[in-house]
């Protein structure tokens, strides 16, 4: 899914050369890529979901008795159900909205997604939530992997935000910047 949302994000951001937006969808939606992608995420999303609830319960499980003391800042655990039932639902809603495109005027159907204020709040908060999710997920990585220092710490946010940061660009330049 790392790959997917690289991929997905440099592509994106084909959009600021409108030609060059229009000829990497055009043969993006030309052929059962698009629905080959979308069905693979589809099953990716799934598998991932499926296997976080499993960790979740292992882990609840694991540890009946709560920490007496956190050493970092702790963030209440059904604030963070809320959170990734909010990024879930981001994921699913557009998806829903760009197979509601028209796919022969791609870049008038973003820029005109993205003249709405609540839309582009509603991106940008799925965003934020996306960044936290990913962090959260690489560190505990790294973690495992014993790769605890500082240096991999702000690779991680230097990676995750250049990612979210990329898929936040369009978006922003379209609402603040295009007429």
């Amino acid at each position: 899914m790392a790959t997917y949302l690289v991929f997905h994000m440099l592509s994106n951001l084909s959009f600021f050369s409108p030609s060059a937006f229009a000829r990497f969808y055009e043969l993006y939606n030309a052929g059962p890529t698009r629905w080959l992608v979308l069905l693979t995420m589809l099953i990716a999303i799934a598998i991932h979901v499926k296997i976080a609830i499993k960790i979740r319960k292992t882990n609840a499980k694991a540890r009946s008795v709560h920490y007496a003391k956190h050493d970092k800042f702790k963030i209440p655990a059904p604030l963070v159900t809320l959170s990734i039932l909010f990024l879930l639902s981001f994921i699913l809603i557009h998806i829903v909205q760009t197979l509601l495109f028209d796919t022969t005027q791609l870049h008038s159907e973003v820029e005109q997604l993205f003249q709405s204020e609540i839309i582009v709040l509603f991106y940008l908060a799925g965003l934020f939530v996306l960044t936290m999710h990913l962090q959260h997920s690489i560190a505990n990585v790294l973690q495992t992997l014993g790769k605890t220092s500082v240096t991999h710490h702000c690779l991680v946010w230097g990676g995750v935000l250049t990612l979210t940061g990329g898929f936040a660009l369009i978006p922003l330049y379209i609402y603040f910047v295009m007429p």
